[in-house]
């Protein structure tokens, strides 16, 4: 009997060990607004930089859900990375109740592909969502339109943290 119990507390204690070892978010998703940031890569699969050029700046991106019943203009939504300030504000793309954008941060046609996932494009030259999680907690904050870039949560709708970013894992907010 006292065998068993033991068993039972060392498989019990070696999956809490394996649940500490897995990165997670540190807040569930959640929202105030029409929209909700419910996924986050900040680590493109590969190299950032490769020959002195930045690589496979689409595999950096977040995903931004519509919770409503109507079709969202993502016009103005500022992404603020509490590590930087690189908020520039989201493109004007329509986005239908109730679907998924992937936020990528280099460029592109804003699209919906033929797998129906929608698509739009930041427009940067280099990566800008913290991987490394060593200097601060990452904090991805997605922001009314007309909010200011300034690292605080004024005008903050939904927010997605993430710490140090493995090697093109996508993590859950």
């Amino acid at each position: 009997m006292a065998q068993k119990r033991l068993r039972a507390a060392l498989v019990a204690a070696a999956a809490l060990a394996t649940l500490a070892a897995v990165p997670s978010p540190a807040q569930a998703a959640s929202t105030t607004g029409a929209l909700m940031i419910t996924h986050v890569r900040p680590n493109a699969s590969g190299a950032d930089i490769k020959n002195n050029r930045q690589t496979n700046l689409n595999g950096e991106y977040f995903i931004v859900r519509n919770v409503t019943k109507k079709t969202v203009d993502l016009a103005g939504y500022v992404p603020d990375i509490t590590t930087n300030t690189y908020g520039r504000p989201l493109p004007s793309y329509r986005l239908p109740a109730g679907a998924r954008v992937y936020v990528h941060t280099g460029s592109g046609r804003n699209h919906r592909d033929s797998s129906g996932n929608h698509h739009v494009y930041r427009g940067y030259a280099r990566h800008v969502l913290p991987n490394d999680g060593t200097t601060r907690n990452p904090d991805l904050r997605l922001k009314k339109p007309k909010s200011r870039d300034d690292n605080t949560s004024s005008g903050s709708i939904s927010t997605c943290n993430w710490g140090r970013a493995a090697d093109g894992r996508t993590y859950a907010c």
